[in-house]
């Protein structure tokens, strides 16, 4: 089973990567945006690895840290939650998502694509109690941190990317917005100005 490779990219895609390993080996890896937002093409470092295999097909899942591939371990062990469900819910950035597990935040998780009320209770019920190795150095500053919603951060970027904007400097300026932006409104001439 693979668990880490050194790699470089020679494909990348939104959802996906492909790399070439020191054994002249390609592999098509799957990643979710937040990780999209930090990869650059033909960059070279290790990765951690969940091989996800089944009766009918095996895939590889990229994190970047070891934390967020323990998480996605036991998110698909929910029912209902799938690979690309999972990937979604770790687009959260993982020390927010983790966070509201642990106070219960169940808004934070509901707005994640494809998560419903129903879906962010139950996972809030499935993960609370699981050992995760995070640690909280200020509950104020980490529920500031990504304060914007999973789903208008991804509107806003794709309109943005739309008009020809990097989607990772998107990234980079949404993920440090000044407290009191919330909507669309406010948010998308703010990172124009940035961008220019």
């Amino acid at each position: 089973m693979i668990a880490y490779l050194k790699w470089k990219i020679i494909e990348l895609n939104f959802n996906s990567i492909t790399i070439l390993t020191d054994g002249w080996v390609w592999y098509d890896v799957w990643i979710n945006e937040l990780t999209y937002s930090k990869l650059w093409l033909e960059s070279e470092t290790g990765i951690y690895i969940y091989h996800h295999i089944t009766e009918n097909y095996q895939s590889l899942f990229w994190f970047i840290e070891p934390e967020e591939k323990k998480v996605f371990s036991e998110l698909i062990k929910i029912s209902w939650v799938w690979w690309k469900v999972a990937m979604q819910i770790l687009s959260l950035w993982i020390e927010r998502l983790l966070f509201a597990i642990k106070w219960e935040d169940n808004k934070t998780i509901e707005w994640i694509k494809w998560i419903g009320k129903k879906m962010a209770e139950k996972i809030i019920l499935e993960l609370k109690d699981k050992d995760f190795w995070i640690v909280f150095t200020d509950r104020d500053t980490i529920k500031k941190a990504n304060s914007i919603a999973p789903d208008l951060h991804t509107s806003i970027k794709s309109t943005l990317t739309n008009m020809w904007y990097n989607p990772r400097d998107i990234d980079r300026i949404l993920w440090d917005l000044p407290d009191w932006m919330w909507s669309a409104g406010e948010i998308i001439p703010y990172v124009i100005r940035e961008l220019s």
